[in-house]
């Protein structure tokens, strides 16, 4: 049986499973394409951005953190939620700031979608030239070490391993820098 994956679906119900920390988790029911009913449940956030960011000699800074998810110390690009009323250039460059105490020129690669369970767009952005310029101020949840690493020990020791978050901005990245 062959069906119409382009027919819409029709959400019947849907009602907060979970809400905490400004993340969010619905119970939706739809009925599908096929006349099927299911439920699915979907994460809500705030948009939110990563920075791939190179020194001028062309080190990766990198935030190396725990995260209770994986349950493991990981490296991650910088980055973080969009305030309302930030643009998310504005967001990337006081995030970068914030986590690791670097500076650079920001551009916005593209946005991404975080997974097909959840409603958040990420956007991917490039930080070149990147200088320290003070001391990181990460929030209070946010136990940090800034750590700086060569592209090719990125690609081998980072993100080839999948230990990392936002490699989708970060292969945007390195795609849009021709670095591939």
């Amino acid at each position: 049986m062959t069906t119409d994956i382009t027919a819409s679906w029709r959400e019947i119900d849907r009602s907060t499973a979970f809400s905490r920390f400004g993340r969010s988790v619905d119970r939706v029911e739809f009925e599908m394409p096929d006349g099927r009913k299911e439920e699915f449940y979907v994460k809500s956030e705030r948009s939110a951005g990563a920075v791939f960011a190179l020194t001028a000699d062309r080190q990766v800074i990198l935030a190396r953190q725990y995260r209770p998810g994986p349950d493991r110390v990981l490296h991650e690009l910088p980055g973080g939620y969009i305030e309302p009323g930030e643009s998310a250039a504005d967001a990337i460059a006081r995030e970068l700031l914030e986590e690791t105490g670097y500076q650079g020129k920001v551009r916005e690669v593209g946005p991404y979608w975080h997974d097909a369970y959840s409603n958040v767009r990420r956007y991917a952005f490039i930080a070149t030239d990147c200088v320290k310029i003070a001391e990181p101020r990460p929030e209070r949840t946010e136990f940090i070490d800034v750590v700086t690493l060569d592209l090719a020990e990125f690609r081998t020791r980072v993100l080839r391993t999948g230990e990392m978050t936002d490699t989708a901005a970060a292969y945007l990245a390195l795609d849009a820098l021709s670095l591939l």
